[in-house]
């Protein structure tokens, strides 16, 4: 991380470099976390703009879930919502992180809590309402799980500076 807080720091960005390692590790967790969100949402996004199969190689009917009702919110696909979410939440961490704000990393973590809550919500109208799985969905639950454990942790190892 130095290199890129040097390199930044060389372009004129001002970069706050006060974490412990283990900060450190949590916040690349986080931003790997968030990436794979990225990818999997996007595939899921693409496939429903483009009409295509989703290929699922016989692991859950994820055609049935995304052709569900539940499969949009207000018109909108939830995996486009997913993109989004994911996208906001890297930018967020990325900022918290290269500029140590306490602020953002606050606004991460409730994006990445409701991000869980609408998760949570959707795992369960798989498994109680329409009794079929997506794989796809499910990675981007445990994706999500992850991140906003992680999001947790972070703002653990910061609750001196969230007390002030």
């Amino acid at each position: 991380m130095t290199a890129v807080v040097s390199a930044l720091r060389d372009v004129g960005v001002s970069v706050r470099d006060s974490h412990p390692a283990s900060a450190h590790l949590l916040y690349s967790l986080a931003l790997a976390l968030a990436a794979l969100g990225v990818g999997v949402a996007t595939y899921l996004t693409v496939v429903h703009y483009a009409h295509q199969p989703i290929a699922c190689n016989g692991i859950g009917d994820c055609e049935y879930v995304n052709s569900s009702e539940y499969a949009k919110v207000a018109g909108v696909p939830v995996a486009l919502m997913g993109v989004v979410s994911y996208a906001a939440l890297a930018a967020l961490i990325a900022t918290a992180w290269l500029r140590d704000s306490v602020t953002m990393l606050i606004v991460a973590w409730m994006l990445a809590l409701a991000s869980f809550a609408f998760s949570m919500y959707l795992t369960w109208i798989e498994l109680e309402v329409l009794e079929a799985i997506c794989i796809y969905c499910v990675v981007s639950a445990i994706t999500m799980t992850a991140l906003f454990a992680t999001l947790t942790a972070i703002a653990w190892t910061k609750r001196d500076q969230l007390l002030e």
